[in-house]
């Protein structure tokens, strides 16, 4: 998203990427809370920050957001970002849904008042990206496999794994 954050209860679904969305706190976000299915993503989500975190399948959810953001790309994930963000709130579509036509809860974009708002990832946000990393966004914890360059089948098997993998470096040196 472009621009400052906005002061309020963010939510988000899924992924990695969803993780690192936690990092919104640092400029302005008074709370976040990460969403997924997995225990390993929540649990890293919190290690960078989120204020707090539930499973996607927990059928109470974390009650209502002001802006959910759809991380994941999964059409399930946009349902709950639909359902659970607030009247007249915003819901970000940060992942890349599946190819060819997904089913769309129009009537509750409509009666509920919400702001749909697209985000390509890979423009700008690398400065962004880089400017978080020198400030000290804390990363550690996101890391969590490195493989020499000869392993390179390994690490691309692990990170394939969201269970026991988030981000997984190879070592060129």
């Amino acid at each position: 998203m472009r621009g400052r954050t906005p002061a309020g209860r963010w939510g988000q679904v899924g992924d990695l990427v969803g993780a690192l969305v936690a990092a919104l706190r640092r400029p302005g976000a008074a709370e976040v809370v990460v969403s997924d299915l997995l225990d390993a993503p929540l649990a890293l989500a919190s290690k960078v920050g989120a204020t707090s975190v539930v499973r996607a399948d927990d059928p109470a959810g974390p009650g209502e957001a002001d802006i959910t953001i759809e991380a994941s790309g999964s059409p399930a994930g946009l349902r709950t970002c639909l359902e659970r963000v607030r009247r007249a709130g915003r819901v970000v579509l940060l992942g890349l849904l599946p190819p060819g036509e997904v089913g769309f809860l129009g009537n509750v974009v409509v009666t509920r008042e919400l702001t749909l708002a697209g985000a390509f990832r890979f423009d700008r946000e690398f400065d962004e990206a880089l400017a978080l990393l020198a400030d000290g966004l804390p990363v550690d914890p996101v890391v969590t496999h490195t493989f020499p360059l000869e392993r390179a089948t390994e690490a691309f098997d692990v990170a394939g794994n969201r269970a026991v993998a988030s981000k997984v470096l190879l070592d060129l040196s």
